[in-house]
Formats: C-alpha cells, structure tokens, sequence
C-alpha cells in the first residue's frame, strides 16, 4: 500500500512500500483505457524506450512490463504496447542504468501503473534504496534532497513528453480501424502485414466481446 505523508514544504508525498509483489498484471483498467487509439509494436516500444528487444521480451514474459493492448499468444502473433507502456518501459530502463536492483524497480513500475497516463505527466519519483517516493512538485523534490535520505531522482514527466515527440516519428496501429500508420511521410506500408494484424484485432475485439 502506498502511503501519503506531509512533506516539510507542507505537501503531500506518496512512499511506495517495496512488499508489493514485483509482477504486473494489465497497465490500464477499463476507465484508464477509454480514449485510447494506438498501438505500438514491440519493436518500436522496444527501440523509443531505448532497450533491446530481448529486454523487451524478457520483461513480457516475467510478467514485468506486459503490453496492455495485446499480448503474445504463441508463434506469429505480435504484442501491442501503448503510449503508458512505452514511458513505463523507458522508466525501468532508467531506473536499472542508475543501479537499482530489478526488485525495487519493478515496485515503482507497479505504481506508476495506478496512475493514469495524464497523472504520470507531472510525476517525479525519488528512491533512497528502501522506498520509492512520489513528488508533484519541484519544492517536494528539493525537500528530500536536503533530508540524506535520497539517491536519485527520476523525472517521469520528462520521460513522458520526450516518448511523446519520439513516438510521433514511429509506426503505429490504429485501434479503431487495425490499419498500421507510418510515423514516416510517404513511407509505403506493408498491406498484406496491415491484413493480418487489422484480423488478428478483429479476433481480439470479438473474444473481449464474448468474455
């Protein structure tokens, strides 16, 4: 559970314990999901949050970062990641590069994941080694800064507004029609691709239906 205290600036900061159980489930919740309208493969998740694929998968399969529109089921199928899936994946990355062990990085990327994607805008986190600690604000930062008690701090809104503009220049799915888009002008899409991925969404969308 995360708990809300008074910062000395009079804010409000958010401890993320590190007992949460270091697997995460689906990103969004159904409210959270409402309004979106792309989807990004894993190739480019993988390439804008600045990892390999085989960290992508890796982290998939552990159930770390799963992509919340579509998963992997078996030979040929191709998971789909959004836009909150991506900035997470560009997160943990930094998180890991600043040495933080793969424990207390995946208890920050499980809650980030409670937050909606315009939450996440304006998050910084902080982690002095045994918690992890939501800032919403510049004072909150400098605060603990000056306690000792904090190693590093992560601009999460940073992160996001730079996997926006990166994103705008990438390939992606549209989930109202199935039909790839290139982030490239005049760059030819390949139409037997964009078939198979606008069937296997149709297929997606009728087990939701029936489920």
């Amino acid at each position: 559970m995360a708990n809300r205290t008074e910062s000395e600036d009079g804010g409000v900061v958010s401890h993320v314990g590190l007992a949460h159980q270091p697997v995460q489930g689906e990103l969004f919740t159904p409210e959270q999901a409402e309004g979106i309208t792309r989807g990004y493969r894993g190739t480019v998740a993988a390439k804008v949050a600045g990892i390999t694929y085989r960290q992508l998968d890796y982290w998939a399969r552990k159930r770390i970062v799963e992509p919340s529109i579509k998963s992997s089921h078996g030979s040929g199928s191709r998971r789909l990641y959004s836009f909150k899936d991506v900035v997470i994946l560009a997160v943990l990355k930094r998180l890991l590069d600043a040495g933080v062990n793969l424990v207390n990085a995946t208890a920050t990327v499980n809650y980030l994941s409670r937050r909606t994607i315009t939450q996440l805008e304006d998050v910084t986190v902080v982690c002095d080694g045994d918690q992890v600690i939501e800032c919403s604000g510049p004072d909150q930062v400098f605060s603990l800064m000056k306690s000792g008690r904090a190693v590093f701090a992560i601009s999460v809104g940073a992160i996001w507004r730079r996997m926006e503009a990166d994103l705008e220049a990438c390939d992606h799915v549209d989930l109202e029609s199935g039909q790839i888009h290139s982030g490239v002008p005049d760059r030819p899409i390949d139409e037997l691709t964009a078939m198979r991925m606008r069937k296997r969404l149709e297929l997606q969308h009728r087990q939701r239906q029936q489920a």
